[in-house]
């Protein structure tokens, strides 16, 4: 199975899945029987390196990857608790590249999940074959608690996590 999954909010301005915000990554999703994926090409704007995705953007689309994972295995909106990125081999721009996430831990209150970043062409997925990766990762994610979370975001998306403590 492979199906498309949309957020749902149209007012959301999110960096990595928004499709409506002009500088974010606008990342489209699909779930899988082993997790979650997105398709990818970057462009050239974001860079580190000559050709090279930068850092920084890879983890943000190792953590989008992962929140919609749980989000759509389990309906639970998550924040990240902590990420650790290995960087295994340059990320190219203008390459279509995929980028996976599957559970590995459920808990009450905390998911870990682990995925990483693979070029499509090598049929990377949750279930890659050992050596793709260009990027693996690994994160705890902690169940969204709105009574004891206070954001500063203004999006009506997030308006119920300004919860004050």
């Amino acid at each position: 199975m492979r199906r498309p999954l949309a957020w749902g909010d149209s007012s959301s301005r999110c960096y990595g899945c928004s499709p409506d915000n002009p500088q974010g990554l606008r990342l489209s999703f699909f779930e899988t029987d082993a997790g979650v994926e997105i398709d990818y090409v970057a462009p050239d704007h974001v860079e580190g390196a000559p050709g090279v995705v930068h850092g920084g953007v890879q983890a943000t689309l190792l953590d989008e990857a992962f929140c919609m994972t749980v989000h759509a295995k389990h309906g639970r909106h998550v924040v990240t608790g902590e990420l650790t990125v290995r960087y295994h081999r340059p990320v190219p721009t203008g390459t279509p590249l995929r980028v996976c996430g599957r559970i590995v831990e459920a808990r009450t209150r905390s998911f870990v999940v682990e995925g990483g970043i693979h070029l499509a062409s090598h049929g990377g997925g949750a279930d890659a074959r050992p050596g793709t990766h260009l990027r693996r990762a690994r994160e705890r994610l902690t169940v969204h608690a709105p009574t004891r979370w206070r954001l500063g975001c203004s999006s009506r998306r997030h308006s119920s996590w300004k919860t004050a403590v």
